[in-house]
């Protein structure tokens, strides 16, 4: 997905979700909420009670709309991103 494609979800409520498998196969999600930013080069960040996360490009084409699942609260659109070696 192209990064002029993102401007739609300027100011909109998101979810940013990181995963990760643990070495006993468990997966560990943690939610970010905030605020999709699209900065001027056309990169997506979401802006937080607790910071500014950078959505990596390769998961732009990955951002769907909510579909209510309670994980998500009131976000409008979310994505998840597959971590390794961070502390969640």
């Amino acid at each position: 997905m192209s990064q002029e494609k993102l401007k739609y979800l300027q100011n909109k409520k998101f979810c940013l979700i990181f995963a990760k498998e643990e070495d006993n196969g468990k997966v560990t999600l943690r939610p970010i909420y905030g605020r999709a930013d699209i900065s001027r080069e056309g990169n997506l960040s979401v802006r937080g009670d607790h910071g500014t996360f950078a959505v990596p490009a390769s998961a732009y084409s990955k951002v769907l709309p909510s579909d209510g699942t309670e994980l998500l609260k009131d976000a409008e659109f979310f994505v998840i991103c597959t971590v390794s070696g961070m502390d969640l």
